[in-house]
């Protein structure tokens, strides 16, 4: 895989975990008291939170940073900016070779900024991995989206599907 392929699929993996934590949240507010909920004409898709807006492509940006400093993902998003979710990822120097080449950029259905371990097969063990929060913030911002960096082991007893669990 090339980085500008691993670079889509993790910009496409974050334009659905947006989109799908949107409608989640909506279905949730929509299952319980909706009394509060109004939908008026003419909001801004980012202040109406009868429903879930249209999240834009999202734009990624990689950055390589020396071995040894600090790798990880800055993301925040509010639909308000009217502007595509931007996606920034502080990689090591050797994502492009050691990790997108050989198809490591998502695992389990995660973006895969770095890999903190390998196994005796030379697949990732451990790696540092992002969980997106996304959600209706009904006192300032309206639809907004953020990540946070998180370590991942993997279990890679079935190949086909490895499954993740917090470090």
């Amino acid at each position: 895989m090339r980085t500008t392929e691993a670079r889509d699929a993790i910009a496409a993996w974050v334009t659905q975990q947006i989109s799908a934590g949107f409608r989640c949240d909506v279905e949730e507010l929509n299952d319980g008291s909706t009394e509060h909920r109004r939908r008026q004409s003419g909001l801004h898709p980012a202040y109406d939170s009868s429903q879930a807006p249209e999240v834009p492509p999202t734009v990624v940006q990689t950055q390589q940073v020396p071995a040894g400093e600090r790798t990880g993902v800055v993301f925040t998003w509010k639909v308000e900016s009217d502007s595509p979710p931007y996606f920034m990822v502080d990689i090591p120097t050797y994502w492009p070779r050691r990790i997108a080449a050989p198809g490591w950029a998502l695992i389990a259905d995660r973006p895969v900024i770095d890999v903190l371990a390998w196994d005796s097969l030379q697949r990732p063990a451990r790696v540092q991995s992002v969980r997106l929060h996304s959600y209706f913030d009904a006192s300032i911002h309206g639809w907004r989206s953020w990540a946070e960096n998180v370590e991942y082991s993997i279990d890679w007893k079935d190949p086909e599907r490895p499954v993740l669990s917090e470090s």
